[in-house]
């Protein structure tokens, strides 16, 4: 079957470049049926047109709730060795992000949860609504992968890989397989993780190819 001319949801189905249609094509090589797990192209395109072009400011919303609950944010609030590794990795990431909105980000220790300022929030909304609708929804997408929305912007702005990324994302639960072992079952969920991460990186990629 030949790439699919309308979505799910009845609307046109193209994409800013041909690099990006030209693996979306690919993926339709050979199939009849859409298939989200083996086809996370389409699924991430299919996405973007059909429940976040047209709904912006809705989807900003919902990845604003990230600003407050920032994995960056949260420290442990013991062991001194992930306190310092979480300051070395964690606090240049937030300076950055921090720099381009024009307002510091705060941390905490433990889970008791905190409110950033108002300033941050807003430049934060205008920052999201400026990204174009594929670029958002890789942003939500990621956002939630890494429980960060700083770790999602500095992938979409080349900050970091998003490989780099979700390891930062997962320093607390580094430490503890390295102090206690690994949890197998741990480790697979992170795997299947990793494999969505991989997949949105390649979106990006190819969106930004033009």
């Amino acid at each position: 079957m030949t790439m699919p001319q309308v979505t799910p949801g009845k609307k046109p189905f193209a994409v800013p470049v041909p690099a990006l249609a030209e693996a979306i094509a690919a993926e339709w090589q050979g199939k009849k049926t859409f298939n989200a797990g083996a086809m996370p192209l389409t699924a991430l395109a299919y996405t973007a047109i059909d429940r976040v072009k047209g709904e912006t400011d809705a989807i900003v919303e919902v990845l604003l709730a990230y600003v407050d609950t920032d994995t960056l944010c949260y420290r442990a609030s013991t062991a001194k060795t992930l306190q310092d590794r979480q300051r070395e990795k964690w606090d240049p990431l937030l300076a950055w992000a921090g720099s381009k909105c024009n307002a510091l980000w705060q941390t905490t220790t433990g889970v008791m949860p905190i409110s950033q300022p108002a300033a941050l929030h807003e430049a934060l909304r205008e920052y999201l609504k400026g990204l174009p609708s594929m670029r958002l929804t890789a942003c939500m997408v990621l956002a939630s992968l890494y429980s960060s929305l700083v770790l999602a912007m500095a992938v979409i702005e080349k900050r970091v890989d998003a490989e780099t990324a979700f390891a930062l994302s997962r320093l607390e639960e580094t430490f503890q397989a390295e102090s206690w072992g690994k949890d197998e079952a741990v480790e697979r969920r992170q795997e299947n993780i990793l494999n969505e991460i991989k997949d949105i990186a390649r979106f990006l990629r190819l969106l930004g190819s033009a």
